[in-house]
């Protein structure tokens, strides 16, 4: 089993505080279940890992993690700013249709399902064909029941209610608000019919960390996951077995999976709070595995340490420079151009990815990563700064230049005739007034940047900079909480009132749908406001494209966003993945922007 697709932003990465992994408490809060363990020493891989490698079975792993949620339903708005620890305790826990290998590539949970096929276009409809063997770790059956309960809670219908009568609020509806219907019997509970309304054409991101519908009809949705031993029933390779608050949860083996055992005994998630933190734990040996925000000091000095194996990632992440639109000066397209011009996003990419020996190459294609069969360098034209150029269309538009600071278009004097009057002393002859352009009002503009993203605030000195030499004054406003998580929530926080310019972090998507909910007039991630009848057309061809279409019109959809200067996308974002160097099958991909994927190859080689 593999971990489910992400279709939103998510939590990646821990922040910046000092310590170590934190004493056990002295008289922690436990729940606890018990677990058949498994009884040989060693055995030799036959499904997992590598080969016919004989693992220590015993062996467990442990991992640290950000910190400790309130709410366990990844799925639930209100569980957001836990978004990634859910994803790496999920991963091997709730069961997903499909997930993402390391290039981005969807791919069938056999574990699961033995079949899911699109049977139908007119309309839309999946057919999934659940495994025969799939149980809960209760002992339940998976049966389209469970697919049924994870559409109603996720669908934005509002005949559909939470246990208690009240509405599901959901994180995303996504393709799920697309559905009509989803369908089983009792005499065929394997199979799932889900038809749909109108065509989703990345259907396969549906019903990723499937919900068991025996307890989320019981407990609610939005607030019922609150113990993860009770609550989270398991239907992957390993099950939670203990929680010992503010400190760390442990998964075991789930002793009713139907597939191959896991290589390793159990996980145990260390809930921290900091990277200096994860750093100090991964040096004193006290953790086997870490994903840390990166830095040149950092990614040295954990690269010194011998009996760690350490890499840096280019993650699907990227920071993007966006632009009111609906309001201020920003508003102006001639404005939002220069700045782009004015630009150097390659000595963005230099400074913030050549320290660790990665492509040094600004975003170019907003839907698709560099290696993806649908990439394009549609801004390649803006990796340069042009600011004589972008000084010549301000100019050429009405903009002035003095005293180096740029003023908007002004208001017209007219030129006229002054005319002449007899004066008792002699002829006041009448002369031309010549009419002038008076200067408007100085452009200076506000940047918004998250107090906690590094990377951010280092990219604001640089847009200043640039700004600067078009005679644009920038002044940084800090946003956000202190709280030292670089990423702190699954959707982008709002804006605040009046902001013009911004510091975002954005995701390369794992399915190109997603940007819909960014560049669609009015869509839910749209918060520059946006809106072309163009673009709206292009969406919605691509809504009801096939796969094979999608490069195409999704090269359409970026190519659309940078000739409308949208917004500016700056720069991916690296991480830094941290190892035990005896810890084998730990593999990174940049979709992910984490590791817990295939958790249950992880092992430790026999002795």
């Amino acid at each position: 089993m593999a971990v489910a697709l992400s279709v939103l932003l998510a939590v990646m990465l821990a922040g910046c505080s000092s310590g170590s992994v934190p004493s056990a408490p002295a008289s922690p809060t436990t729940t606890t279940v018990t677990t058949t363990p498994v009884s040989p020493t060693t055995v030799a891989s036959s499904g997992n890992g590598q080969g016919s490698i004989g693992y220590d079975t015993n062996a467990a792993v442990s991992y640290a993690v950000g910190a400790q949620p309130t709410n366990w339903d990844i799925h639930s708005a209100g569980a957001s700013p836990w978004y990634l620890t859910l994803e790496q305790v999920l991963a091997q826990v709730w069961p997903s249709p499909f997930y993402v290998t390391t290039n981005g590539t969807p791919t069938l949970d056999t574990s699961l399902l033995t079949s899911a096929a699109e049977v139908s276009t007119g309309p839309e409809t999946i057919v999934y064909q659940i495994n025969p063997l799939a149980v809960w770790s209760n002992g339940v059956p998976i049966t389209y029941r469970d697919f049924l309960y994870n559409w109603e809670a996720q669908s934005g219908q509002v005949a559909f209610q939470d246990a208690g009568g009240t509405r599901y609020t959901p994180l995303d509806e996504a393709g799920y608000d697309d559905i009509s219907s989803v369908t089983g019997t009792a005499a065929n509970p394997r199979t799932v019919r889900v038809t749909f309304s109108s065509p989703y054409p990345d259907w396969q991101s549906l019903f990723s960390y499937l919900m068991p519908a025996q307890v989320g009809r019981v407990v609610g949705f939005d607030s019922g996951f609150k113990d993860p031993v009770a609550d989270l029933v398991s239907g992957g390779p390993f099950l939670v077995s203990e929680l010992q608050a503010g400190y760390s949860l442990e998964l075991v083996r789930n002793a009713r999976y139907w597939g191959d055992p896991a290589n390793v005994s159990g996980i145990t998630y260390y809930f921290t709070s900091g990277a200096a933190e994860v750093e100090n734990a991964l040096n004193a040996g006290e953790i086997d595995l870490a994903t840390v925000q990166a830095g040149p000091s950092v990614f040295k000095q954990l690269q010194a340490d011998p009996g760690l194996s350490v890499r840096a990632v280019a993650s699907s992440f990227y920071e993007d420079l966006d632009m009111n639109e609906a309001s201020g000066p920003l508003a102006s397209p001639v404005l939002r151009r220069a700045i782009t011009m004015a630009l150097d996003r390659d000595s963005m990419a230099t400074q913030l990815l050549s320290p660790y020996g990665l492509a040094a190459a600004p975003v170019e294609d907003r839907v698709f990563l560099p290696g993806n069969p649908g990439y394009s360098d549609d801004g390649a034209g803006y990796d340069k700064p042009a600011p004589a150029a972008a000084m010549h269309l301000l100019t050429a538009n009405g903009y002035s230049l003095s005293g180096g600071v740029l003023h908007g278009p002004g208001g017209q004097n007219p030129g006229g005739q002054n005319p002449g009057g007899q004066n008792p002393g002699g002829q006041n002859p009448g002369g031309t007034n010549p009419g002038g352009q008076n200067p408007g009002r100085p452009v200076s503009l506000s940047l918004v940047v998250e107090a906690t993203d590094p990377i951010a605030q280092q990219l604001a000195e640089e847009v200043a900079t640039a700004c600067a030499a078009i005679g644009i004054s920038v002044s940084t406003v800090q946003s956000g909480s202190s709280s030292g998580d670089m990423l702190e929530a699954a959707t982008a926080p709002p804006l605040p009132a009046g902001w013009q310019l911004a510091i975002e972090l954005r995701q390369v998507p794992a399915f190109p749908s997603e940007v819909a909910g960014r560049y669609a007039a009015g869509g839910r991630f749209n918060q520059d406001g946006y809106a072309s009848a163009t673009m709206n057309a292009l969406l919605a061809e691509a809504h009801a494209a096939v796969p094979a279409q999608y490069a195409s019109v999704f090269h359409q959809v970026d190519q659309l966003a940078w000739k409308n200067y949208v917004d500016v996308p700056l720069v991916q974002v690296p991480v830094v993945v941290a190892v035990n160097s005896k810890l084998l099958n730990v593999n990174v991909g940049p979709f992910l922007g984490y590791v817990a994927w295939n958790e249950e190859d992880w092992g430790f080689r026999a002795s």
